[in-house]
């Protein structure tokens, strides 16, 4: 009963917002040809928001013929209608909102002091626009960071694009991002990007601002002026990159030429670092960026977390992001390197321990497994396409998708029939073969792995990554 006279108040007060009766405050939304006004009531105003509050009282406003009139030309009449909707009425209305407009909507309860409301549209965004998130990153991040309000969106914004830099980085707007910006990004220890794609995009976007356009492949036609310049451009940011991280041979080869921007000092320190290790350097190693990262279209360090966890047969307590002891390198993706068996022995042969994540056309289960051996030829033979190998640490897992990263589930294979390798297929597991990829399809023929029916899968992609111990 309550809840449906709380329904009918907010209904009979948002008419007077409708019906206009009694208004003593006209706000004018948006300019030009795009205001509108919209007739209010100063008093509930007042009454809903500390902002209106201060705006409209006595030694602030002035009334002329009774009527005060508010002027807000940057927030849009569209906007403008949805807060004055919530303000009387206490709803919010989501529906045929793009991303764009609930955005613009932050930025106004934000400036109006709306907290409730900036809290609320945060979260919306958060959970149902989060792909427009992802897509303009960088309109987004140079929007959420004027605000102080905005925290909670600030935090998702920051991990989503530390946990896939690319989102960032590899936008067209790239370019066009705030200096600061950059930089937050470069203070953290959760990039997950290697230090030297870091230093080539942010080269990138330091080109884009100079005064003109240069051949960064002939330097040798860059005037000192030239070097001046960029330097002035990257003086801020250059401290913030981990060079130590980059390795020596891949700093003479694709930075080196570059050292008329480097202040003189840092640049003696990683030269002597790389010449000289032991000796330590004026200059300050800053930490090593987060310890888990991978390129995959198919699994994120979630799922890596839990992989190394069943490679050192922790079962019940896992490891996380930050202290899984191993690195992941990737092999092969079907996708990109084709199905046929044989682009996979040549990309994965004789590599050592390796993960193969698959993904089913059908419902997109991931499915995969560990090889703790070299995909090579082993001992036992099958028949004359194949030989098996046994090994009591290889093993078969399954996601019900990439997003549900709680449906884990785990399958220990017959030690004596671990992996088996044939040149005619890709992965195979047990000499029964449990499980084996050929083409574009999974076979499941044993009954020991219980994820899915025996029969014959086709599948959308695949990847073999390689295990290395840290």
């Amino acid at each position: 009963m309550a809840e449906s006279l709380l329904l009918d108040l907010s209904q009979d007060i948002g008419q007077l917002l409708t019906s206009g009766d009694n208004y003593d405050l006209i706000i004018q939304a948006g300019e030009g040809q795009n205001m509108k006004e919209f007739l209010a009531h100063s008093l509930i105003l007042s009454a809903r928001s500390t902002y209106f509050k201060a705006a409209l009282s006595k030694e602030w406003a002035k009334k002329e013929n009774g009527i005060f009139t508010f002027k807000k030309p940057n927030i849009s009449p569209e906007i403008m209608e949805l807060i004055l909707k919530y303000l009387y009425t206490g709803l919010v209305n989501f529906d045929k909102q793009n991303g764009t407009k609930v955005l613009k909507l932050l930025m106004a309860s934000d400036e109006l002091n709306l907290q409730k409301l900036s809290d609320y549209v945060q979260t919306y965004l958060i959970d149902n626009q989060a792909e427009y998130l992802k897509n303009e990153p960088v309109d987004v991040l140079q929007i959420v960071f004027q605000y102080e309000g905005c925290e909670d969106l600030r935090k998702f914004c920051l991990d989503t694009i530390c946990k896939n830099p690319k989102i960032l980085f590899e936008s067209p707007k790239f370019t066009s991002l705030n200096k600061d910006l950059i930089i937050l990004f470069l203070k953290s220890n959760e990039l997950e990007m290697e230090e030297i794609e870091i230093w080539e995009l942010i080269l990138k976007w330091a080109l884009e601002r100079m005064s003109t356009q240069h051949n960064v492949d002939n330097l040798s036609q860059w005037t000192s002026s030239n070097f001046e310049e960029l330097e002035k451009i990257l003086h801020d940011l250059i401290p913030h990159i981990r060079w130590f991280q980059i390795p020596a041979k891949v700093f003479w080869r694709k930075v080196n030429r570059y050292e008329p921007i480097f202040p003189k000092q840092l640049y003696k320190d990683i030269i002597g670092f790389h010449i000289d290790p032991d000796t330590p350097p004026i200059n300050a190693i800053l930490p090593l960026r987060c310890n888990l990262s991978i390129d995959s279209i198919l699994i994120d360090r979630d799922h890596l977390s839990i992989i190394a966890s069943w490679i050192d047969k922790k079962e019940k307590s896992f490891y996380n992001t930050k202290n899984t002891p191993y690195l992941f390198r990737l092999l092969y993706r079907a996708s990109r390197d084709g199905f046929e068996a044989t682009k996979f022995h040549e990309l994965c042969d004789n590599k050592g321990s390796t993960i193969m994540i698959s993904k089913l056309k059908e419902n997109g289960r991931l499915i995969g497994g560990y090889n703790p051996l070299s995909w090579q030829p082993y001992n036992t033979i099958i028949n004359n396409n194949g030989s098996w190998q046994s090994t009591p640490d290889s093993f078969l897992f399954s996601f019900t998708k990439k997003e549900e990263i709680n449906s884990a589930s785990l399958t220990r294979v017959n030690q004596y029939y671990g992996v088996s390798y044939g040149l005619n297929y890709g992965p195979a597991f047990g000499g029964g073969w449990d499980l084996i990829i050929e083409r574009n399809n999974i076979i499941k023929i044993s009954s020991l792995f219980e994820i899915i029916n025996s029969g014959e899968y086709i599948l959308k992609d695949y990847e073999v990554h390689q295990v290395i111990k840290k």
